[in-house]
């Protein structure tokens, strides 16, 4: 186990804010270490008799994985006591009840409507209201959001709320009111998202999809939330800055046809049946399909489209000296990827997922750590957040870019991270003259998603397709 010495300057001095405030805000790349800070202040509360326990929400493999590790990690919070409220409706209210047996209850953010109801049984002076702490607080940034509603309903009962975030706003200030609703009880900002937005935002576009902070509304708005907040210095934290290559690769003539067919007509006729798309908005998710080689049919089948991404993928992983985190966004994806392992390695795939069992997930995050593993899979909506996969390896593929500039910083952030001994390196296939390029827009550029769309239809009616510089920084 490791010291207390072993935190960083930063990270007592984030310790430090938290454990005095009753409402802050700690915004932390991803890997400055963050869970341990905030573990540091609410075990020093608990000891000075400051409170009883404290609650904490973290997307689902955050809470089942990274917050128990480092609480066993270090020996000033191996002592602590706590429980992952898990499995059925009944095993998750048992351990409710047995709260104030232990220091802390863990929960994952997919139940957190559930957690709600089921408080409302409590009274306001229960241990479960001393302190709440939301570990990646920008999943709340949506307000119409079925989970970000219900915090906000019922955050008024918390004596204390802190939030922590690695990407506080991944699209941009609208994506800090929800956050700042929850944590401050309204106080900041109010409780409408819609009067604030209309105060210091205007629409770009007839329909209202699209808002501009006001001239000068962006720095009001970060001087408000400033003193909410806690944060590193320049210069405190070490950086490990990843390089980033950008494969291309090209369709082949019949997949380019059915490629164009689905983009000027909203269908694509493929070996095995015509697939329809009923929308501009489908089309762009059929096309993103086509791109990396496939195309769901309508009844759900899996229909090929071409190789080149197959081709890339097995050549990549041959080659690969070093063990490769292999991100992947499709279903089709993970196919391709556990078949070219097997074939290559002669061995099953690990990776971290929908479909796979939370102890293999877990004992795959081990493995990988332990240097045991060539290659393991990795979707950011699964992996993305939270956990160290710094350990195992420096090299980092992805299949197609995406969309998210949340995913894209979070995922490279599991290796590029302090700690890191190697440089990390992440290859990302693209497919030329696709919306794979609209992608790159999107994450390289920080282009709104309108933005992102228009530059590529640019691209495309001027007949050449998007070139990117064959190494570029991450961003």
């Amino acid at each position: 186990m490791r010291p207390p010495s072993d935190l960083r300057p930063y990270q007592q001095r984030i310790a430090t804010h938290l454990y005095e405030q009753n409402e802050a805000m700690c915004v932390l790349r991803p890997g400055g270490g963050k869970t341990i800070a905030a573990l540091t202040a609410i075990a020093d509360l608990i000891d000075q008799g400051e409170i009883r326990h404290a609650l904490i929400i973290a997307p689902k493999r955050v809470a089942r994985v990274v917050w128990p590790d480092e609480i066993a990690q270090w020996t000033h919070t191996a002592g602590l006591t706590y429980a992952v409220l898990d499995g059925l409706p009944p095993q998750r209210q048992k351990l409710l009840r047995h709260a104030p047996d232990r220091d802390l209850t863990i929960i994952g953010l997919d139940v957190v409507q559930w957690l709600m109801e089921e408080l409302t049984a409590y009274h306001t002076d229960h241990v479960l209201y001393d302190l709440l702490v939301i570990d990646e607080a920008s999943r709340l940034r949506n307000p119409t959001g079925e989970r970000a509603k219900a915090l906000a309903k019922y955050a008024h009962h918390w004596r204390m709320i802190w939030g922590l975030s690695g990407t506080l706003r991944p699209s941009g200030p609208l994506d800090l009111f929800m956050p700042a609703r929850v944590v401050t009880r309204g106080k900041l900002w109010g409780r409408s998202y819609w009067q604030w937005r209309k105060q210091h935002f205007y629409p770009t576009d007839y329909n209202g999809y699209d808002w501009k902070p006001l001239p000068g509304a962006e720095e009001k708005l970060n001087a408000e939330l400033a003193p909410l907040t806690v944060t590193v210095a320049e210069g405190e934290m070490p950086i490990v800055t990843p390089t980033v290559v950008l494969d291309r690769v090209e369709l082949p003539p019949a997949a380019r046809k059915q490629y164009r067919d689905m983009q000027a007509r909203l269908m694509a006729q493929t070996d095995d049946e015509t697939v329809l798309a009923a929308s501009a908005a489908i089309a762009t998710g059929k096309l993103a399909q086509m791109a990396n080689g496939f195309v769901y049919g309508e009844t759900g089948g899996t229909n090929d489209v071409h190789d080149a991404k197959h081709d890339w993928l097995r050549d990549l992983l041959a080659e690969a000296s070093e063990p490769t985190l292999v991100v992947y966004e499709y279903r089709a994806d993970l196919a391709m990827l556990q078949q070219a392992v097997w074939d290559l390695h002669g061995e099953p795939l690990r990776y971290l997922g929908a479909g796979a069992s939370d102890a293999s997930q877990r004992s795959a995050i081990d493995d990988w750590n332990a240097g045991k593993l060539k290659v393991m899979g990795l979707h950011p909506a699964s992996g993305g957040h939270g956990l160290n996969l710094q350990h195992g390896g420096a090299d980092m593929a992805w299949i197609s870019p995406t969309w998210s500039p949340e995913y894209w910083e979070q995922t490279i952030a599991r290796l590029a991270r302090p700690g890191q001994k190697r440089p990390v390196v992440v290859r990302v296939c693209v497919a030329s003259d696709t919306v794979d390029e609209m992608k790159l827009d999107r994450v390289h550029l920080k282009m709104s998603a309108q933005e992102a769309f228009e530059a590529w239809l640019r691209r495309w009616h001027a007949g050449v397709p998007g070139q990117s510089d064959p190494v570029c920084p991450a961003a």
